[in-house]
């Protein structure tokens, strides 16, 4: 049994159209489908949706990641079920042949799906971009919980996630906690947050610096405001751009993740000023509004 990839991320907004304008606009991702007053876009680089937009309230409604077929995902419900985690069947959303869904500890609605083609790899030509910056595929997902060490135990040995890093801000204790399926250093990340249940943010990457400038030029042409960035993480060393939807869900763009292919390499140790963690640049803490999700 093995999760492939990240597939897509489903989130709740006060506006659909409003979202959608700007998803489409500021962000130059492609409306794939609609089903009743949800909206699925893409990046173009294929015909599967890469994030979901469902009216009602603000955050996160769920995210999938995908297994080869329907035997796998059989096997993923079977670990599931042994650790006493009830699944429920999914189905319905667009390209999506089979799924289940499920809460994780710390409140987080998950799924696990089939896609109903094999998706093979994208030939440059193919690309359907409507902007000449779109973000190439849908990164990661990071989400706020209390308990940061229990739920990464919890993807590690139910789920076969691999913990890439872990951000210590004191001996023993874990600010934040960065998983991977493959080979990406992280498709999940998990802070630390008063709450459960939280969305801290979606991340898109894209082709590099220069089209993270182009970004937060389209952006100022939108008179919308970064939230933080350019700067480059420490863990993952990916550069980073934050910005706020019309909901306030924060979305990432970013470049440069790094790769981990050695399944058995421990996870790396951070520790000290959060500012020299979260830009390496400038090792200046992020803004106060960045601690919040949604």
């Amino acid at each position: 049994m093995g999760l492939l990839w990240l597939d897509h991320v489903v989130i709740r907004v006060r506006d659909r159209d409003a979202a959608l304008a700007w998803y489409r606009d500021a962000i130059g991702l492609m409306e794939m489908a609609r089903q009743g007053e949800a909206v699925f876009l893409g990046c173009g680089g294929d015909e599967h949706f890469d994030l979901g937009l469902v009216p009602g309230g603000a955050g996160l409604d769920h995210f999938a990641f995908t297994v080869r077929d329907v035997a796998e995902l059989e096997q993923v419900e079977r670990r599931l079920s042994a650790g006493g985690v009830r699944t429920e069947t999914r189905s319905g959303e667009p390209g999506v042949a089979a799924a289940i869904q499920f809460q994780l500890p710390s409140g987080h609605a998950m799924e696990v799906v089939v896609r109903q083609k094999e998706p093979g790899y994208i030939h440059p030509a193919q690309w359907q971009r409507p902007v000449l910056d779109t973000p190439t595929d849908v990164n990661h997902v990071t989400i706020q919980a209390r308990d940061v060490q229990g739920l990464a135990t919890f993807l590690h040995d139910v789920l076969g996630f691999r913990i890439s890093d872990v951000y210590e801000p004191a001996p023993g204790v874990w600010g934040f906690a960065f998983l991977r399926v493959a080979e990406n250093h992280h498709d999940v990340a998990i802070a630390s947050g008063d709450a459960d249940a939280i969305l801290h943010h979606v991340a898109f990457l894209t082709g590099g610096i220069g089209n993270l400038s182009r970004f937060a030029d389209r952006l100022a042409r939108h008179d919308w405001p970064i939230e933080a960035g350019i700067g480059r993480h420490g863990p993952g060393g990916n550069l980073f751009l934050y910005v706020k939807d019309p909901t306030g869900n924060r979305v990432e763009l970013g470049a440069d993740m790094a790769r981990v292919p050695d399944t058995d390499l421990p996870p790396r140790i951070w520790r000290g000023n959060f500012g020299q963690i979260f830009n390496v640049w400038t090792q200046a803490l992020p803004p106060e509004s960045f601690a919040q999700g949604t």
